[in-house]
């Protein structure tokens, strides 16, 4: 009989993670049926995805809040499909506050199916108390940063670092260094498009009419396109939204504006120096003020805990202060080369001992006792 394994991802970030993985296991088992919730990189491995991944890709309180009827809906309907259907293995990805409601429902499978958890929550962040709730409910947690185990661990969760695929399966492309570009990464949601593309906007009509010879690249995956055009009306640059072309433009790029998140370190592995910004609704904002413990957004800054990488956040972002920020950039070589000397010793802490982490995930997944 085939093993069945239930993959759970409701973010882009979390499809290509997943992409990964099934990749992986595949390499070590041709007996396995992969469904769940996927994006189009799962999906292109024959992966059959019950809900469309875009219903659940939203962030911020608000937005959250406000769709919740929605999610309750899609998570009892993710119940049913389980308990029909009976997995081996659930492995859930990021997305911690969908997926724990919905593993904390699957208990009564704890006999049969074992849950895995890839991606631990940033407990070391805000919500600690996420690290005791996971550890009643899942069997195993996968973590991408080696500091992470520690704090589930205390409460007795099997934790192990696999480290991060992002800087072991990319490709290198040769810098072709023929034109002068900036790419901006406007977000992964929809309301992050709405809520910083605009602003992004703003800079690029300016900072283009003002340097000419620069080439201004928008880059966005294929399902924001329509919403990011919506935005654009009659403007003209160019949109990236295929892989291959995205990989080129990061490798080409002189610097980018990106919206904080896991680009972040893509862009690092091409050693592209970058501005972070964010920004989001009022009372999310003020949440998120009171409640995260950490003086960084993004992962860089997290992971050296230093400011390597400037950040315009929330009030600070705006069309003034990142112009601001690109004009210096480009005026002070110097700044490129400091990101760069932290961008080289990523590796180290993204990779646990040069080995591949999907592979690391696939064989923690597959020897679950």
């Amino acid at each position: 009989m085939h093993k069945k394994i239930m993959i759970i991802a409701t973010e882009p970030s979390g499809d290509s993670l997943g992409y990964d993985l099934i990749k992986a296991i595949q390499s070590e088992r041709d007996d396995i049926l992969f469904f769940g919730i996927g994006g189009e990189k799962m999906e292109s491995l024959k992966f059959k995805s019950i809900i469309n991944m875009k219903e659940l890709s939203v962030n911020g309180i608000i937005e959250v809040l406000l769709r919740l009827k929605s999610f309750i809906k899609y998570i009892n309907q993710t119940i049913k499909f389980i308990n029909t259907n009976k997995p081996d293995v659930i492995v859930t990805i990021d997305s911690p506050s969908f997926n724990y409601r919905l593993i904390k429902k699957l208990q009564h499978l704890r006999n049969k199916t074992k849950f895995i958890h890839y991606v631990a929550p940033s407990v070391w962040a805000w919500k600690k108390y996420r690290a005791k709730q996971f550890s009643k409910v899942y069997d195993l947690l996968l973590t991408l940063f080696d500091f992470e185990p520690k704090y589930f661990e205390e409460y007795k969760l099997d934790s192990k670092f696999v480290g991060h695929p992002i800087f072991f399966q990319r490709r290198n492309f040769k810098k072709k260094n023929k034109e002068k570009i900036i790419s901006f990464y406007p977000g992964s949601r929809v309301n992050e498009i709405n809520k910083i593309f605009p602003e992004m906007l703003e800079v690029m009509k300016i900072f283009s009419s003002e340097n000419p010879s620069y080439r201004l690249k928008i880059v966005t995956i294929p399902s924001l396109v329509d919403n990011i055009k919506k935005i654009m009306k009659n403007e003209k640059f160019e949109i990236i939204s295929d892989l291959n072309r995205k990989e080129q433009i990061m490798a080409n790029s002189l610097l980018a504006v990106a919206a904080s998140g896991t680009i972040s370190l893509e862009l690092a592995f091409y050693k592209v120096p970058m501005i972070i910004v964010y920004n989001a609704n009022f009372f999310t904002t003020f949440i998120i003020k009171k409640l995260v413990k950490i003086k960084w957004c993004s992962l860089i800054n997290i992971i050296f805990n230093k400011g390597i990488v400037p950040e315009l956040l929330f009030e600070n972002f705006n069309k003034e202060e990142i112009l601001k920020k690109i004009n210096y950039f480009l005026s002070d070589k110097n700044t490129f080369s400091k990101q760069r000397k932290y961008f080289a010793k990523l590796s180290a802490k993204l990779i646990n001992k040069k080995n591949d982490p999907s592979i690391l995930a696939a064989k923690l997944i597959l020897n679950i006792k």
